[in-house]
C-alpha cells in the first residue's frame, strides 16, 4: 500500500515540475489564435454547406 502512495506522490511532484516548464500564451496570442480558429471553422462550415447543397440539388434533379 505504501508503494502506491509513494508512486502517487512522485507522480504529483512530476506533474507540478512539468507544469512549471510550460510557456503559457499571452492574451494577444490567445486573441489572434481564437480569430484564426473561428475563421477556419467558418470557412469549413460554409464549404461543407455548399457541397451538401450541391449534392442535394443534383440528386433532386436526377431522382
Amino acid at each position: 500500500m505504501n508503494k502506491y502512495i509513494g508512486k502517487a506522490g512522485q507522480y504529483y511532484r512530476d506533474v507540478i515540475s512539468e507544469m512549471r516548464k510550460v510557456i503559457w500564451p499571452s492574451k494577444d496570442e490567445i486573441k489572434d489564435l481564437t480569430i484564426v480558429v473561428l475563421t477556419v471553422s467558418g470557412i469549413l462550415a460554409t464549404f461543407t454547406f455548399l457541397v451538401d447543397w450541391v449534392i442535394n440539388y443534383v440528386m433532386g434533379k436526377l431522382l
